[in-house]
């Protein structure tokens, strides 16, 4: 079984998008082709289990072998903590070409690599890949393209780059794979087909920022590089044969179908040139206000703009300092003409900075400020309408443009970002009368974006890594704006997939620097159970549980004679709180710690929610005595009675906003204590405060106990990141190292889910629960998307009382929560008058 969709997938997309709608024009070559195939993205069954992934047949794919360049097949022993043994690591590039002939039929291909691959057909590049994964679940993806009978050639472009990928990018060993189906199988499929393969040179590369990857220089190339002598590739790893009797599975890579549409490819012109001078403005030098009023600087906004080109004389130097006026995550475009013997290095940066300072001060403001940032470097050969771009995108708001000519002057044709993300836009819409918050949802709409790619990010500039905590508010961010969940459920399972180290769902996966943190284990569980109310996806929730009773057993020999978590290994973060030793509670590395027994506790509820889904009254039923005995001991040794609050630790001298929050939302307290737990949350002035970050669990916590205005005024925290300028939130308060992370993109779920008060009230939002918390606002107009349809809000407040109506789609029902009282909701559009009941 399958599905197809088409490249355009989204009408709210720009025309300019041309990659979602026809291939891409190959940037790798000086003559552009005439004609673009139109290419279908093929959707497979997705597949849930391992079954005999890696022993028999079972895909198509299966019967194509992997191959490779013969220079590079040779095994070298891997540099990193989580590599499979399994071939070259050095960097290396490589061209694989192949030409046939196409009839009627279209084509339809399956197709993989490792590292990376870019394909082109006729000139044209029509996918990049694959999807970021282990090697154990490595993706592959299938196209089906319209071709005109008659010869045609197919080139991948294949990469591994070895000690300079990205600490996300997990490999085995370089190689290639592709997959023909029907008439084009003998031509095309590797293994049959007689592909070649050449070397590529003209690259270098440098260390760059750890976790992102390298800098590159390009020689008089790049992206079409210098191409080496065509050879026959070799074999690396043979087709999987049927009859393998004794289970015995292939070395190396285990392929599935991917579940992701292809990243938005999308080439724009877009910002202002604000700043021209001469010579290099180094890290140390600000940028002047004479640079910002050089009287050049429209002819270098006309380039932006890609209405005209800029000489660069000989024996000279300049440099552009580019406002991209938003955060884009893109691969850089750059086309010349002339100018052997120039370089031009092309730098990116998140903000600039106050000079000699780690502060950024207002976003917006660049003159008096240095530029410090990501840097790669082309250097051009003389040629007419060389292009350079590189292998992997780049990420911030402003762009350096640094060039210094030789005897030759150059000729800059172009300057332009291809952008590069996972295709979310934000179906929902939220407006309370309070004009500010239009700017805080954009803010968090772009932060969300930008840390939306193959896997989600905790920040698209330092680490590109995929964290459960930042993850689990990235997710139900998703789910308050689209109805596509094809990432989350990839994010969910990749964390599945990592407790192949140590049993625990890994701090961040994938990365090849495995890192362990239980408290963040405990974290996917409250994902999974997210997951199990958001969507409606039954096999998948079954499928990811069989991880999750085993993640949670992982725990039991650290529960101690008073049945307590008691020395959590690895590195049990919870906040970035400024007064806590590396964002860990007091006593949460050895020790006791009211917070990591308390998140215990609340995954512990939460998981037997899904048992209960699951129809396994048993597990849930143990599931929950756990939570009661671990909470029953929680409130034994860490209630402070005379303060009514729940200590950080066993001596009661530390106490925090986190602890009372967890203690709370997971009904370690309830009753009376929970009420005043509540009320000294909100009193007690020697508190450790929540960041960011944990700001979510705070809003929840202001939810449960019906307070929309705190959570309104908690919004003042974004509106003043939208007055500094800033595009996307940030990591932290103050002089924080992130302009962009994700984990800050949770007010637009706090809108849609607590102050309109929207969430499902069973399994696969079946049902849902409406009680909307206006604060002092007048009115709440809001859609929020649902696995059916949408939940549209159109509601008045006077005081007390409410009117207006509320659509449900049509197989839906709920109930909807004013002032106390509970009204029922069908399937359509409600129509609501509600005031309270008089007194008796």
């Amino acid at each position: 079984m399958h599905h197809t969709r088409l490249l355009l997938r989204l009408k709210l997309l720009l025309p300019l998008c041309l990659g979602l709608i026809i291939a891409s024009p190959e940037f790798s070559r000086a003559d552009e082709p005439s004609q673009t195939p139109v290419v279908q993205n093929i959707f497979l069954t997705p597949r849930l289990q391992m079954g005999n992934t890696g022993i028999l047949p079972v895909q198509p794919i299966d019967e194509a072998a992997w191959i490779w360049h013969p220079d590079f097949g040779n095994p070298v022993a891997p540099s990193h903590a989580d590599y499979f043994a399994g071939g070259w690591r050095e960097p290396v590039l490589l061209r694989f070409r192949r030409d046939f002939t196409a009839t009627k039929a279209p084509l339809r291909i399956h197709v993989s690599a490792d590292e990376r691959f870019e394909l082109f057909l006729d000139g044209h590049r029509i996918a990049r890949g694959p999807d970021r994964g282990d090697v154990e679940h490595w993706a592959y993806s299938t196209y089906e393209i319209q071709l005109a009978p008659g010869a045609h050639r197919l080139e991948t472009l294949a990469w591994s780059i070895g000690p300079y990928e990205p600490v996300a990018q997990l490999s085995w060993r370089g190689g290639f794979i592709l997959k023909a189906e029907g008439d084009y199988d003998d031509q095309l499929t590797t293994g049959k087909a007689p592909w070649r393969v050449a070397k590529l040179d003209g690259y270098d590369f440098t260390t760059g920022i750890f976790f992102v990857g390298a800098q590159l220089t390009a020689h008089d190339c790049g992206p079409q590089w210098k191409e080496g002598s065509f050879v026959p590739a070799i074999v690396v790893r043979a087709p999987l044969k049927a009859g393998n009797l004794w289970g015995e599975s292939a070395a190396g890579w285990k392929l599935f179908p991917t579940t992701l549409p292809d990243q938005i490819d999308c080439e724009t012109n877009t910002g202002r040139a604000v700043a021209l001078g001469n010579g290099v403005l180094t890290r140390d030098l600000p940028v002047t206000a004479e640079q910002a009023q050089n009287p050049n600087l429209p002819r270098w906004q006309a380039l932006i703009d890609g209405r005209e080109a800029v000489v660069i004389p000989a024996n000279s130097g300049q440099f552009l300092l580019w406002d991209l006026n938003n955060y884009f995550c893109a691969y850089p475009l750059c086309k010349v003409s002339g100018g052997k013997g120039s370089k031009i290095t092309w730098s990116w940066a998140e903000s600039l900075y106050l000079p000699k300072s780690e502060a950024k001060g207002q976003r917006d403001e660049f003159i008096g400020k240095t530029f410090r940032g990501m840097t790669d470097t082309f250097l051009p050969g003389g040629k007419a309408h060389q292009k350079f771009s590189t292998l992997w995108w780049r990420a911030g708001r402003w762009c350096l443009i640094s060039i210094k000519t030789g005897a030759e002057p150059l000729t800059i044709e172009r300057l332009a970002l291809d952008e590069s993300r996972y295709p979310v836009e934000n179906e929902s819409h939220f407006d309370d009368g309070d004009p500010q918050l239009a700017g805080v949802i954009n803010l968090a709409t772009r932060g969300l974006q930008m840390c939306s790619h193959e896997t989600f990010m905790d920040c698209p500039f330092y680490e590109q890594l995929q964290y459960d905590g930042d993850t689990r508010l990235e997710l139900l961010t998703t789910y308050a704006m689209t109805r596509d969940d094809r990432l989350a459920k990839r994010a969910i399972e990749l964390f599945d997939f990592s407790r192949r180290n140590w049993g625990f769902v890994n701090e961040r996966y994938p990365a090849y620097l495995p890192q362990q943190s239980p408290t963040f284990s405990l974290i996917w569980a409250l994902m999974v159970s997210d997951y199990t109310y958001w969507r409606n996806d039954p096999a998948f929730v079954k499928a990811r549980a069989i991880g999750l009773r085993s993640m949670l057993e992982e725990f039991e020999p650290y529960v101690n004679a008073d049945g307590l978590l008691e020395n959590l290994p690895g590195w049990p973060f919870m906040d970035w709180v400024p007064q806590w030793s590396n964002g860990n509670a007091p006593d949460g590395v050895k020790g006791i710690s009211a917070l990591n027994n308390l998140l215990y506790v609340y995954a512990l509820r939460k998981s037997a929610l899904v048992e209960d889904y699951l129809n396994e009254p048993l597990l849930a039923q143990r599931l929950r005595a756990k939570a009661d005995r671990t909470a029953a001991a929680v409130r034994a040794k860490f209630w402070d009675e005379a303060r009514g609050l729940m200590a950080d630790n066993l001596a009661h001298t530390e106490f925090s906003e986190h602890g009372q929050c967890l203690a709370l939302l997971s009904d370690t307290l309830t009753g009376k204590e929970a009420s005043r737990c509540f009320e000294q949350l909100l009193k007690a002035p020697d508190l450790k405060r929540a960041t960011i970050y944990f700001s979510f669990y705070l809003l929840e916590t202001y939810r449960k106990f019906g307070r929309g205005d705190l959570i309104l005024d908690r919004m003042n925290f974004w509106k003043d990141l939208v007055k500094q300028g800033l595009k996307t939130p940030v990591e932290m308060p103050g002089d924080t190292r992130s302009d962009c992370h994700a984990w800050g993109s949770h007010p637009l779920f706090d809108l849609q889910a607590s102050v309109a008060g929207v969430r499902p009230a069973s399994p696969g939002f079946r049902t849902v629960r409406i009680e909307p918390l206006p604060g002092q606002s007048q009115k709440i107009v809001s859609r929020t998307p649902h696995p059916d349809g949408f939940i549209t809000l159109n509601l008045n407040f006077d005081g007390s009382h409410c009117s207006g109506s509320v659509e449900l789609p049509a197989a839906i029902t709920g109930e909807f929560i004013w002032q106390g009282q509970t009204n029922p909701l069908v399937g359509g559009v409600n129509h609501l008058d509600l005031k309270p009941k008089p007194a008796n």
